[in-house]
């Protein structure tokens, strides 16, 4: 039992860090210095570990502020906030996860991490599918929902070993006098961070108004820990009719979603070394059951256990990889010029490409936008890959954006590291929030010499971006659904 109060508890706490985990620490050295990579890549490494997370959070909010600056919700504003420097010296700060705790607490931790990132991934897909904004503030939030308890299992002493059952208020309450999550509110307002991630772990009854963004944290929390005791039970049903009725989706729909990301995160956190929730989703694929179950940490370089150790400093760029699958890309190219000089069907075409795009090209989000009646608008017409938040969308065509530039003659783009920041200081505000990201490929979309609309093309969430013969085989793909417009129109 407990003999200190809550806020001895966060008196304590405070003063104390989470650690880094060693798998961050390779994905920083692997990426490249600081200073040349971009705040998307930096990003999706920070997101996957709270301590990093955290770390750079709290530096940076703990630098001094005027009444009229915005506050820091995310790593990417708190990279910005900080500076190379300082980020580089508050990782630098940290020790690792695996030289800082034994083995039965790691374990725990890592359940808790597993489970966090599962929890954002859900909130951000809930966010996206409601066309929020800053989809990423509700991320970064869900990632921190249960820093009390890492604190504890870190300089608790022990304290969370006894607990049969961490969730369990009554229990929490019986043998600590709180709540994790009451912890976890009064040490987010020790630390001056953002009022929203402080609302974000208030307690909320299920029952009273909320906020729709705070209500999808709690509801992606819920699920998280729902889903840890099984997908087929009659409380996860219960709540998937909550998520539907909150999206305005069909039940059905709302599922395929939740699957698709619960999916998509056990995917990018296989190096967590625990078994995702995904594991035990019904009628998953038996190999990618597999993948989860066998999956574990990448091994790296073992260090000296003992005092505190940082990280290396250096980061040294490695040779980038790309997961481009020739052999599938000119099949499906093949194919789709066969096509197109024999019986065609649009329905059957479409699905040759988007094979190319996803299975070929191992893109993340590809869509095309067709040009409304009036050509004030781009709206999304074809999904070729990931749909979230992307449904409905529309992208204006004023203030001779990006996108009015690109249907003025047939023309491809690809966002990369020497035309940046001119890109993207052309994309409507809206649009370049919503995709978060600055590698991607543009193409307009012709047929008979009139602009129909444009492809657009990313790998969100990985760190590969595109290279130049990713661009040339998308290039070919875009050229072919041009053709397949042409072939349909007579």
């Amino acid at each position: 039992m407990s003999h200190n109060s809550l806020q001895q508890w966060t008196a304590r706490l405070s003063q104390c860090e989470l650690p880094l985990l060693k798998q961050s620490c390779r994905d920083l050295k692997q990426i490249g210095s600081y200073d040349n990579i971009s705040m998307a890549k930096f990003s999706n490494i920070v997101l996957t570990d709270p301590g990093l997370t955290l770390a750079i959070l709290r530096a940076a909010c703990a630098l001094p502020r005027s009444r009229l600056q915005d506050e820091i919700h995310t790593v990417d504003a708190a990279a910005m906030k900080l500076g190379s420097g300082r980020v580089k010296a508050s990782i630098e700060a940290m020790c690792f996860l695996e030289d800082s705790v034994d083995d039965e607490s790691r374990a725990i931790y890592m359940q808790l991490v597993s489970r966090a990132y599962h929890s954002a991934y859900q909130a951000y897909g809930m966010a996206r599918e409601r066309v929020d904004m800053a989809p990423e503030e509700l991320f970064t939030a869900a990632m921190l929902h249960d820093l009390a308890a890492l604190l504890l299992l870190v300089h608790g002493d022990g304290l969370l070993l006894d607990f049969d059952n961490l969730d369990d208020e009554a229990e929490q309450r019986r043998k600590l006098g709180f709540t994790l999550l009451e912890l976890s509110h009064a040490l987010a307002q020790a630390w001056q961070l953002s009022s929203f991630i402080v609302q974000s772990l208030q307690a909320y009854d299920g029952e009273t108004a909320i906020n729709p963004r705070l209500y999808e944290i709690h509801l992606a929390h819920e699920l998280s820990v729902t889903a840890q005791r099984g997908w087929d039970t009659p409380a996860m049903g219960a709540l998937i009719e909550k998520i539907a009725r909150h999206l305005h989706r069909d039940p059905e729909e709302a599922m395929l979603e939740v699957r698709d990301n619960a999916i998509h995160s056990a995917e990018e956190t296989l190096f967590y070394g625990v078994v995702p929730a995904a594991a035990s989703l019904p009628g998953l694929d038996e190999a990618l059951r597999n993948s989860f179950i066998e999956g574990t940490a990448v091994p790296v370089k073992p260090i000296l256990r003992g005092p505190a150790q940082p990280p290396p400093a250096s980061l040294a760029p490695e040779h980038p990889f790309s997961p481009l699958h020739h052999a599938i890309v000119d099949q499906v190219i093949d194919n789709a010029k066969a096509q197109l000089g024999g019986d065609f069907n649009l329905a059957h075409f479409i699905a040759e490409i988007k094979r190319g795009f996803v299975d070929g090209m191992k893109l993340n989000r590809v869509f095309f936008a067709m040009l409304d009646n009036e050509r004030k608008y781009l709206v999304s017409r074809f999904m070729f890959g990931n749909p979230a938040g992307l449904r409905n969308l529309r992208i204006p065509l004023r203030d001779h954006n990006l996108f009015q530039r690109l249907l003025e003659k047939p023309q491809a783009l690809r966002c990369q590291d020497d035309n940046r920041q001119k890109v993207t200081a052309l994309l409507p505000t809206e649009f370049y929030r919503l995709m978060d990201t600055d590698q991607f490929f543009l193409m307009t979309i012709c047929a008979k010499g009139r602009a129909l609309g444009i492809v657009y093309a990313d790998r969100y969430g990985n760190d590969y971006g595109l290279d130049q013969t990713d661009y040339e085989k998308l290039c070919q793909l875009c050229r072919l659904l041009a053709k397949g417009f042409e072939r349909l129109g007579g």
